[in-house]
């Protein structure tokens, strides 16, 4: 009887910390702000990770605030253009009360101007994918505490059309 209970209190925390960690990493896709943000994408492909995309974010180089240092956190004030794209506006090392923002980490400072890493970065699709990046931007959902997640790839303000090639094999 006692180690059935060990057995079902240590499913019960398992579970517990998986859920938590589910929980963690969706919360901005359920309850963030969607905002759209201008990139500069690279293609590479990992044989362990699969494809994927490398994005630079407009807001990846910011001008350097004082007294940061690099793996501080910072929080990056936006703005929405007239394109309703979402541009630097303005950053701390304290969170903002009542502005737009996401939250970053100085990756390292360079004279007058830090790059700053968001944690959406990469973007992974499935093998064989073509699609254009030029003139590409980033939907990422941002909740209250500025942690970003990816929602979509767009291309001139439309969704992103992936096309996937025949991967079949010839001897």
């Amino acid at each position: 009887m006692k180690q059935t209970t060990r057995l079902i209190i240590g499913l019960c925390v398992l579970l517990g910390v998986l859920a938590i960690m589910i929980l963690i990493l969706t919360w901005p896709l359920m309850f963030g702000k969607e905002i759209i943000l201008d990139t500069r994408p690279v293609d590479p492909f990992d044989l362990f990770r699969g494809q994927y995309i490398t994005i630079a974010y407009e807001i990846g180089s910011i001008p350097f605030v004082e007294g940061v240092k690099s793996g501080d956190n910072i929080y990056v004030w936006l703005e929405e253009d007239e394109n309703h794209v979402w541009r630097y506006a303005g950053s701390s090392p304290a969170k903002p009360e009542d502005k737009a923002f996401i939250a970053g980490k100085v990756n390292y400072v360079s004279g007058s101007t830090m790059r700053v890493e968001y944690g959406i970065e990469q973007y992974f699709f499935e093998r064989n994918a073509e699609f254009s990046t030029r003139n590409m931007q980033v939907a990422v959902k941002v909740d209250s505490n500025g942690n970003a997640r990816i929602t979509r790839l767009m291309q001139d303000g439309k969704p992103v059309v992936i096309n996937y090639q025949n991967a079949s094999l010839t001897s």
